[in-house]
């Protein structure tokens, strides 16, 4: 019995020899044959966890054209070129200063800008399908129609119901000249001022000067009225005080005139990311000004008097109080249809012949899905 016990422990141990012999050597089995790691794919070995992934930059691509001209709204795209706002975003943007929005119309045809922040005048790309409106900076109520204090047009006050402000009759009105620049905003008011009367352009006559030339002619007796803006409004109405405002741009036309952001749809089509940044930046200033009043007026007046135009503190309060920045805040609300003025231009237009009527709704030419997407807000764009 003895030896039957000790040959039986004897069997156990080499039982369990064997049996801790086969799991050791199961270890490079394991070793061959591992699981597959958790940030085996490529998104997240790139990305640390809880970080966004990097922004792509563009710095390296050719820079996106874009002009403007030396009035309220080019001051944004000014000075986030003078001071590398673009760079810092990750985009090249060259600017280029015109005179007015008529030369706009004529670089954007000829191939030779990608965008632009223009005027009233941009009117005619969009008939035409040269460019896109993507957006609106602020609105244009300092610009106005001024007669000299004995102007006749200045006997008649009140005769439209709805612009009780607004001087002029039919039997004023009749014959005048006006000086403004042609295809410009003013020649708009202008026409839209008159027709109020049941005039149209037939019945005045249009001398055809740019702003500053324009203001030193009616100064100097030229003309009878003249559509005009800052700062030659204020030089006119406040610092000579020889004039009067007979018109407002809103008594003129009945409308809250806009200046709009514009592409081309083949620049929105091929560097829609650029686009983007470019109105995070542009919208951007506008809600850092709308806030910080001081800062907005040292940009106006660097902005000016850079481009020769003379300007001070006390011109700049003066427009400041009649416009109003288009902020994030004014662009989401419920009431703002991006372009809806720039319609009621098209649709003046349409009636008069100069924009083809097939071509009158510019509204087929507004995406403010960009825009939407720079301020992740909803903005609307304007359609009948």
């Amino acid at each position: 019995m003895k030896k039957a016990s000790k040959l039986l422990a004897l069997l156990l141990c080499l039982a369990m020899i064997v049996s801790l012999t086969s799991a050791c050597g199961s270890e490079p089995a394991e070793e061959e044959t591992p699981a597959p790691a958790e940030s085996e794919t490529p998104a997240e070995s790139e990305t640390p966890a809880g970080e966004e992934p990097a922004e792509e930059n563009y710095l390296d691509k050719e820079p996106l054209r874009i002009g403007t001209m030396p009035h309220q709204m080019g001051v944004s795209l000014y000075y986030a070129d003078k001071y590398g706002l673009f760079e810092e975003a990750g985009i090249n943007v060259d600017l280029a200063i015109f005179s007015g929005g008529a030369a706009i119309n004529e670089a954007v045809g000829a191939g030779e800008l990608d965008g632009c922040i223009s005027g009233l005048a941009s009117v005619y790309s969009l008939a035409n399908g040269l460019l896109t409106m993507v957006g609106e900076v602020d609105s244009v109520g300092s610009d106005c129609i001024v007669v000299r204090n004995d102007s006749d047009i200045l006997s008649v006050q009140g005769e439209i119901a709805e612009h009780p402000e607004m001087y002029g009759s039919a039997d004023t009105l009749r014959g005048k000249s006006f000086i403004c620049q042609l295809g410009q905003a003013h020649q708009f008011y202008i026409e839209k001022y008159i027709s109020q009367f049941g005039l149209t352009a037939d019945d005045i006559t249009f001398i055809n000067m740019e702003d500053a030339a324009g203001a030193q002619a009616f100064m100097t007796g030229n003309g009878d009225a003249i559509g005009t803006k800052m700062p030659y409004c204020y030089d006119m109405v406040v610092t000579d005080g020889g004039y009067t405002i007979a018109a407002s741009v809103e008594d003129a036309t009945g409308i809250e005139i806009r200046d709009p952001v514009l592409f081309t749809p083949e620049a929105i089509e091929n560097r829609h990311d650029e686009i983007v940044i470019f109105l995070q930046v542009i919208y951007g200033l506008i809600n850092d000004w709308a806030d910080d009043y001081e800062s907005y007026k040292a940009a106006v007046n660097e902005f000016y008097n850079d481009n020769g135009k003379e300007f001070d503190d006390a011109k700049v309060d003066y427009e400041f109080a009649l416009n109003r920045l288009f902020t994030t805040d004014v662009v989401s609300g419920e009431d703002y249809y991006m372009g809806e003025g720039m319609q009621a231009v098209a649709d003046f237009y349409g009636e008069t012949g100069a924009i083809a009527a097939e071509n009158v709704n510019i509204y087929e030419h507004y995406d403010s899905s960009l825009l939407s997407e720079a301020l992740g807000v909803e903005v609307k764009s304007f359609s009948k």
